[in-house]
This record gives C-alpha cells, sequence and structure tokens, in this order.
C-alpha cells in the first residue's frame, strides 16, 4: 500500500485543527494527571507519558497511554476508542500477536497542509467493517481500549491502556529498506512503528484544546530543534513529504540539506545550503546541548575529543531518512 492514494482521499483544504480525545477520558483537561494515564509496571505516573519517560529517563516512549473509566465484571476495559479527526484509515493490524502494539490502527490525515498520522494501539478489538483505504469521521469508533500485544508475560489487566500516538513517516521506502535488515520483518510495509516518529500527543491535545485557531503547520515549526545534521544535496523522500519545512535556498549552487531534529529524531526544519565549511557529509552541524540533556535518550548524536557525531542509533535514523531506493 502507498500513501499517494491514500492522501488523496484526504481534504487538502486548511482549516481550524478540530481534535477529540481518543477516548472518553479527558481528565487531563483538568489537570488530573492520575485519573488521565495508566502508568507501566514501575507504577510512575511518568511512565505513561511521552518522551524520555521510562525506566528513570534513560528509555524513550513514542506515546501516551491513557487509563480506562469503564471495565466489566471480569474487569476488562470497555472503553471505546475513537479517531481523532477526520482521515482515512492508512493501516490495520487485527492479528495481536505481530507486534508489540498488539492490534493497532493508523489514520492518515492532512492538518494545515501537513501530512499526519495518529496511531491507537493495544486494541481489545478492531471496528468491524473498519479496513484500509476507508474515510473515517471525527469521533468514529475504531476498536476497544484493551491490553493485547505480543510480549510472552502479555499486559495485565489491571493495565489495559491505549497508546496513542501522533507520528511523521520517515520515509515512504521502509517497505524496502527494513526487510533487508531484518528478512523476518512483521508484514505492516511503511506503517511499522520503527518508521513513525512524532510529536507529544499530550502537549497536542491541550494546544488545540487552548486554542481554537491553532495552525497545525506552525505548531509543528515552533518544536526544539536538538541537533542539525548536513546531508549530501540529493533527493531523498522526506523533501516530498514534507515541503512545508524545506526553507528559502540560497543564491548559487545548493551543496547540502542541514536537517533540524528534535532531540529524538523528528525532522522539524530543512535548509538548502551552499556552503558545508568544508565539513565531510553526512556530519552534525549544530547541537543544543540543553535540549539534549532533557529528551536526548534516544542518543542519536555523542560528543567526544573530536567534537559531536552521530551515534550508531543516529547513523541508522539517518540512513532511513535518507534512504531511496
Amino acid at each position: 500500500m502507498t500513501r499517494w492514494w491514500l492522501l488523496c482521499l484526504v481534504p487538502l483544504t486548511a482549516t481550524a485543527l478540530d481534535l477529540a480525545w481518543p477516548t472518553d477520558n479527558d481528565a487531563l483537561r483538568r489537570g488530573d494527571l492520575a485519573a488521565f494515564y495508566q502508568p507501566t509496571a514501575e507504577g510512575s505516573i511518568p511512565s505513561a507519558t511521552f518522551g524520555c519517560a521510562r525506566r528513570g529517563g534513560r528509555r524513550f516512549h513514542e506515546g501516551i497511554d491513557i487509563r480506562p473509566l469503564r471495565r466489566d465484571k471480569r474487569g476488562e476495559a470497555l472503553d471505546e476508542v475513537r479517531a481523532v479527526a477526520d482521515g482515512v484509515v492508512a493501516f490495520i493490524n487485527a492479528k495481536s500477536g505481530l507486534s508489540n502494539y498488539g492490534r493497532y490502527v493508523v489514520l492518515a490525515h492532512r492538518w494545515d497542509g501537513v501530512e499526519v498520522y495518529t496511531l491507537y494501539a493495544h486494541l481489545a478489538d478492531v471496528a468491524p467493517g473498519l479496513n484500509a483505504g476507508m474515510a473515517v469521521t471525527k469521533n468514529q469508533r475504531l476498536g476497544t481500549l484493551g491490553r493485547s500485544t505480543n510480549y510472552k508475560e502479555g499486559i495485565p489487566r489491571e493495565r489495559a491502556h491505549l497508546h496513542f500516538e501522533v507520528n511523521f513517516l520517515l520515509n515512504t521506502h521502509f517497505h524496502i529498506w527494513y526487510p533487508r535488515r531484518d528478512p523476518k520483518a512483521p508484514p505492516f510495509g511503511n506503517f511499522n512503528g520503527l518508521n513513525l516518529y512524532g510529536l507529544d500527543p499530550a502537549a497536542l491535545l491541550l494546544a488545540a484544546g487552548a486554542n481554537p485557531k491553532l495552525n497545525f503547520a506552525e505548531y509543528a515549526a515552533r518544536q526544539k530543534i536538538a541537533f542539525t545534521v548536513f546531508v549530501p544535496a540529493k533527493p531523498f523522500p522526506w523533501l516530498t513529504l514534507h515541503p512545508e519545512q524545506i526553507q528559502p535556498a540560497p543564491k548559487g549552487v545548493v551543496a547540502a540539506y542541514e536537517i533540524g531534529a528534535t532531540a529524538w529524531g523528528t525532522p522539524i526544519a530543512v535548509w538548502p545550503r551552499s556552503d558545508t565549511g568544508g565539513r565531510r557529509l553526512p556530519s552534525v552541524a549544530r547541537v543544543d546541548e540543553s535540549e539534549l540533556a532533557r529528551n536526548g535518550c534516544r542518543d542519536l548524536v555523542q560528543r567526544d575529543k573530536r567534537g559531536w557525531s552521530l551515534t550508531e542509533q543516529g547513523r541508522q535514523w539517518l540512513e532511513l531518512l535518507t534512504y531511496t531506493p
């Protein structure tokens, strides 16, 4: 499945970002974190939040975990999971054992001209009749909050939750790149979690609720850039996926692109450059050390005696971002 025909179905008009909560649990709006977040086994509320939230800040969590409000007599969650906005079903994994996300649904959206995906994971079931390519409307039922996963130990009944993400697709050729690295790759095409990099869903939901005129393109552009990297001036999918991020080109020949990313690797801006300052490409150009100190648990860049460079994880991230078959 390609992204092109899916997004042809998504309205291109730029309208106010009108988001719903993915379940009936909106306790975060009242500031009641304990009622909103479902902690992991470690028991801390931060473990259910986005970012460097787990194992004492040493492990990155890609989304937020929302606790259920209703349970049946056996203690199983009953909460409906619903689309946060109009969109198109991009992908469904209905087989729990194929992913640590368990059963999950990915929706494609276009918010203020920006291609965005929302992900709903650990579902107990997927709504009957829901299929890839189908248009959905805000608040449409996608499934039931649950605890599906491929973990051997499973998710205990008392910790059932919705894992919710707001993402960008890193590369449209992931379905080619990843199987070459892992021949046992699950049949998820481009919608493997390893190809989805995002923003804090809780912060976005609160921002959209506080500002009915919130523009998503502007919101995304305001995210903190933790580091930038220079890459050769060759076409790669991100440039087509996110033309809104490309800054004005300098006069003369473009010799490189400078990519600005969050500490966890979500690209935020791309600058065409005519001068690389003699750097070997690719190379780390700029670093915000304070931002890395707060959110750098993915360890994409490192500093040694020679300065800043990409780690092994960082090189893999950049390889995927710029991959073209």
